[in-house]
């Protein structure tokens, strides 16, 4: 029996991580894909899962380079043998480790701007240190993409649609045949940093170009309306995708 939840949220695509986090697992064919890295303190989760639903994890493909999204990534490729891959432009991030975006894509605004202004978020944020995310195991080992590509040697073949603002490497993942799309924190429908519930982009506490991200929420209507959007936080939008990307734009709370 599982220890750890693990929710089937779309044929073959399984949600896994806590009540901040969020991180998926893809049965394919060729193997299971893991879309981001959860924290550390998942491992006994992600086992839990691989077991329960069988295969093999071959890939860990990143929506984005944040260590919220990274944590068991350099696990999966050394233990588990899974080949790691992120957007070229989130790449040095992977290299100096996981406290490495301050200096590769800083956020608009500093921890304490931030924390003045949306106290709240004080509580998620000690929860990720609590679970490793700033201490994790940098990725020792990886491969890049540019924008707007499939990859080829990923079971499933998953597109990879640049939304950069986030970081300079955002991308959602874009399983066509499952009719779902990762979209890491270009796309949330809880943001923890300003405690805004429901589409949104994610504050400037966190998220390097906030007006890019917002422009790039229009990369994400060319999906089709029955696209699932599975976020790196919150809970997934499964209808009216249209809908949804307006009220993310309308949404300014920084």
């Amino acid at each position: 029996m599982m220890t750890h939840t693990c929710t089937q949220v779309a044929p073959g695509v399984y949600r896994l991580g806590d009540h901040v986090v969020n991180f998926y697992l893809v049965d394919t064919d060729e193997g299971l894909v893991m879309v981001d890295a959860g924290l550390p303190t998942h491992s006994a989760q992600l086992l839990d899962a691989v077991a329960w639903i069988g295969g093999r994890l071959r890939a860990v493909v990143l929506t984005h380079a944040h260590p919220d999204h990274t944590g068991l990534a350099e696990r999966a490729r050394d233990d588990g043998g899974a080949r790691v891959w992120v957007h070229e432009a989130d790449a040095p991030i992977l290299d100096d480790g996981p406290t490495s975006s301050m200096v590769h894509a800083p956020p608009e605004h500093g921890l304490l701007h931030g924390l003045l202004r949306h106290p709240g978020a004080a509580g998620s944020l000690l929860h990720l240190g609590q679970q490793g995310a700033f201490t994790s195991a940098r990725v020792r080992s990886y491969s890049t993409f540019g924008h707007d590509e499939v990859l080829e040697e990923v079971p499933g073949r998953p597109r990879v649609l640049s939304v950069p603002g986030h970081t300079p490497g955002s991308s959602a993942v874009v399983f066509e045949d499952l009719r779902v799309a990762f979209t890491g924190d270009a796309l949330v429908t809880h943001d923890f940093t300003t405690g805004v519930e429901g589409p949104c982009v994610v504050g400037g506490m966190s998220t390097h170009d906030y007006e890019q991200a917002v422009r790039s929420l229009d990369r994400l209507s060319g999906l089709s309306e029955r696209t699932a959007l599975l976020p790196g936080h919150g809970e997934p939008i499964t209808d009216d995708l249209e809908t949804a990307l307006e009220r993310a734009r309308e949404r300014r709370t920084r």
